[in-house]
This record gives structure tokens, C-alpha cells and sequence, in this order.
């Protein structure tokens, strides 16, 4: 948003205030958390819903035929639109962006990988919208995975403390080493973790034994025991998405196809039942909590999923073996979300978001990726600040945070470059609560810290003795 608009933005929201009766200190009063004082006590918690991939196109006609009933509640019920996304749009970059309100320009991520110190220019990062899979060619000797030392701006756990409130964070893409925060993280472990023979970078897991994967530190033990790993699925469960008996049928990319999304499945199960458990016992103003198995499926189902819109030589059996299990992961996630929806408060707000959405794609020289991020995804508002059976219209994935911050009370930056969604928030919500602004935050460098580097031989040798790396 350009300056002189977010001042004008600015001085309509100081009038609103002064018509509302407030005064002028109480207006600029930091937003107080639950159980103190501040203007933010009555708005109560967001929780912020993060799904890589997701995409109407996908949804709606599963909402029609009945198979997702949290989505059908959110677009009865709630705001809905279509969230553009920018570039470029690997996830990390993505998910930054939303944490941070500002783009990758700014903020420093832009892929999953970047040079190590003295390699030289022998190998290029992915950037683009290559997202997981165009880190496949470029995994190698020379590149290191990002990390959260690597962001040069503050995310929304660094600028609640700022006012008062707390932060819980489950599975975010690049919060590993875990930062001191108000409240917790539990951070996505990327770094070292490449998909056996391919190449590819996982979106991240729990790996006992690597440091600073959660904040506190200790609470690494009590998220322990509800840890999933890929050999934990159950044949019942694994039955939801394809038969696994029929799966010795499929071709060598059928197959790896499966293994990583056996891979997929266990990270978000995992963050599942962390999130649950966290967002009952440890409660806090803003909870986020990120999934990406939409996006792993949709990379490389699609062509089982729709053969025809790829002329990709999908063989019949396998479009039967494999067709159902893009659909039927949007139905495991629409059940996640309903899990947060049965746990809402009167006094809260869910927000739902995609980092993008998905096309068909024909890359002949990778047989497992055959759907592609397109910039068209989702964002939903529901509960006590949304709007009801509202269509929001013209959203970027910049207007995320902004319009989260002025949900819990907390002063908008005018360095911020996205706006907030007005037209998603219910009219009679946005009268009493009037959106403030501040120059800045004044939260000087992100703390940072322990680098991708400081791993040492021994914390290699429990990944590869874990089975993450070779």
C-alpha cells in the first residue's frame, strides 16, 4: 500500500476514533492480553488456519457434494474470497510473508535453500514458483536450507509481546531455531532433512535431538510422546487415500509418489495433535498452526487425479489406485479444521489462508510433480470479527496479518504493505473497534541465533541414523 494512502487510511481511523467517544490516550493504548487490562481484552483470541496449497477450485465442489462440512460452515457463515499470492512463490517465502506482512524483498526468504558460505556460484537457490520440487535439482553440495536467522524483519511473534500479548506457533515454515517469544513455537525442522534418493526438502517435521526446535526448549518433551512418524500410518489410515494392497501395482513414480506422501501425512498428524494439545493447555492471543500435505498432494497427484487435463499417459489403473487422493486429503483436512471450529470461543476468530493454488503442469523431466502453484488461493474470516456470508474481494497475501492485528487491537505499522480487509470484518466489530496506527514497531534486528552451521557431525549422524538423510 503506498504511504500517502496508508496515511489517509490513518487519518479516517483517528476521526472514527474521535467519533466513537474515545479519547486520544486511550486510542493509542498498547492492547492488553486475556486477563489485562487494554483494549484488546474483549476482541478475544485468532486463531490463524494455514493450509499450503489450498485452492477453491478444489473445494467448492467437494462443499457441493457434501464432503466438507467446516469449509461449507466458513463460506455460509464466515467471509471467503480468493487470497492472490506473490512471487516467488516457493512456500517459504510465502509463509514469511504472511507471518511478516511485508514481501520476500524485505524480509529475506525466498526459497528453501540458499548458497553456504564459500561455495561459490555453483549452485542456484530455487526461487520462483518452483516451490518443493524446484529445490529438487538444486539440493547439493554448496546450498544450505533457510532458517529463521535468515529473516530480516519481524514476525507477528516478534510484535505481539510489543503490546501485551502472546503467541503460540505449530509447524510454521522457517521458525527453526526457535525464537524466544511470549507464549511458544514448535518450529518446522527443515534444515538436513532431503528426500532419500530425489533430493527433495521435506516441509518439516519434529526430529528428537536437534536443538532449538521448540520455545521453550523443554517443551520438546511434552510434545514427545504425540510425535508421528511415516511407519506409524496404519494401514486403516492409509486406506482413506489409496488401497494399500493395489500400491505394489503402480510405477516406479507411482510409488515414490506414495513415499512422500506417506512422509506428508505423518508432519501433519503430527502438528495436529501438537496443535490440539497446545491450543487447550497453553493458551494464547494469536495460535497459528500450518499444514502442508495439500500442497505435497497436489504436486504429485494431480495428474492421477485429472489425466485428461495433462495428456499424460496416466494409466488406468493407477488413475484408480491414486485419482482419490488429492480429494480425499482436502477431507482429512476439512476435518482438522472442524477440530478448531468445535474449540472456538463466542468471543474468537478463525482465519483460514493458502499460500497459493494449484494448475495442472507437464514437466517431462520430473515425473512426480505434476500440479503447479497458480497465485489463486484462499482466505476465511469466521467467528466474532467476520463478516457473514460475505465474499471478500481483492486480497493479497500481504492483507493477512495487517487485518490480524487490527482484529486483536494491535496498532497497524505504516511499514506494513498490505491493508487491512475492511470489507471481511463485521460492520458492527470494526465500529467498536477502530483500526490504530503506529509509524513502526521498533523491535530492532530478529533474534536469531543459532545458524543451519552449527550442527555439528554428531547431529548429522542422528539424522542419517533416523533415516532423514544418507
Amino acid at each position: 500500500m503506498p504511504r500517502l494512502t496508508r496515511l489517509v487510511a490513518c487519518l479516517l481511523a483517528t476521526a472514527l476514533t474521535a467519533c466513537s467517544g474515545r479519547g486520544e490516550g486511550e486510542a493509542t493504548r498498547p492492547a492488553g492480553g486475556h486477563g489485562s487490562a487494554g483494549s484488546g481484552k474483549d476482541r478475544g483470541r485468532v486463531i490463524l488456519f494455514g493450509i499450503d496449497g489450498a485452492d477453491w477450485s478444489v473445494i467448492d465442489p467437494l462443499v457441493d457434494g457434501g464432503r466438507l462440512p467446516a469449509f461449507r460452515k466458513l463460506k455460509e457463515e464466515g467471509a471467503t474470497g480468493v487470497l492472490m499470492s506473490l512471487e516467488p512463490s516457493a512456500s517459504p517465502a510465502l509463509w514469511t510473508s504472511v507471518a511478516t506482512g511485508v514481501g520476500p524483498d524485505r524480509h529475506g526468504i525466498r526459497g528453501f535453500v540458499v548458497p553456504a558460505p564459500g561455495a561459490g556460484t555453483g549452485g542456484r537457490a530455487p526461487a520462483g514458483d518452483e516451490g518443493e520440487e524446484g529445490a529438487a535439482a538444486t539440493a547439493k553440495q554448496g546450498l544450505r536450507p533457510v532458517t529463521s536467522a535468515m529473516r530480516r524483519t519481524p514476525a507477528f511473534w516478534n510484535i505481539l509481546p510489543r503490546f501485551g500479548l502472546k503467541a503460540g506457533v505449530v509447524g510454521w515454515l522457517v521458525t527453526w531455531p526457535a525464537e524466544p517469544v511470549e507464549g511458544f513455537i514448535v518450529s518446522s525442522y527443515l534444515p538436513y532433512i532431503y528426500n532419500w534418493s530425489t533430493g527433495r526438502p521435506l516441509k518439516g517435521t519434529i526430529v528428537k535431538g536437534i536443538p532449538r526446535q521448540t520455545y521453550p526448549e523443554e517443551l520438546i518433551d511434552e510434545i514427545d510422546p504425540l510425535m508421528v512418524k511415516p511407519a506409524d500410518l496404519d494401514e486403516a489410515t492409509l486406506r482413506r487415500f489409496y488401497d494399500p494392497a493395489r500400491a505394489a501395482r503402480l510405477s516406479r513414480e507411482g510409488r515414490e509418489c506414495i513415499e512422500g506422501f506417506r512422509w506428508s501425512l505423518a508432519c501433519d498428524e503430527t502438528y495436529r495433535r501438537i496443535g490440539l494439545h497446545l491450543f487447550e493447555r497453553h493458551p494464547v492471543d494469536l495460535f497459528a498452526i500450518y499444514f502442508g500435505g495439500v500442497d505435497v498432494a497436489s504436486h504429485r497427484f494431480w495428474k492421477f487425479a485429472y489425466p485428461e487435463a495433462l495428456r499424460y499417459g496416466v494409466g488406468a489403473e493407477e488413475a484408480a489406485i491414486l485419482g482419490r487422493v488429492i480429494d480425499e486429503y482436502y477431507v482429512y483436512i476439512d476435518g482438522l479444521l472442524g477440530e478448531y471450529l468445535e474449540r472456538l470461543a463466542p468471543e474468537d476468530t478463525l482465519v483460514v489462508v493458502s499460500d497459493h493454488g494449484f494448475r495442472p503442469v507437464l514437466l517431462p523431466g520430473r515425473p512426480a510433480t505434476s500440479g503447479h502453484h497458480r497465485p489463486e488461493g484462499i482466505i476465511a474470516l469466521y467467528g466474532r470479527a467476520a463478516r457473514r456470508g460475505h465474499t471478500i474481494a481483492h486480497a493479497s497475501l500481504l492483507d493477512v496479518l495487517p487485518t490480524i492485528l487490527a482484529i486483536l487491537g494491535v496498532p497497524v505499522s505504516m511499514d506494513l504493505e498490505g491493508r487491512v480487509l475492511q470489507d471481511a470484518l463485521d460492520p458492527r466489530f470494526a465500529l467498536r473497534h477502530p483500526v490504530e496506527f503506529v509509524e513502526g514497531y521498533d523491535l530492532g534486528e530478529p533474534a536469531g541465533g543459532l545458524e543451519a552451521s552449527d550442527l555439528d557431525a554428531n547431529v548429522l549422524e542422528r539424522l542419517r541414523s533416523l533415516g532423514y538423510i544418507n
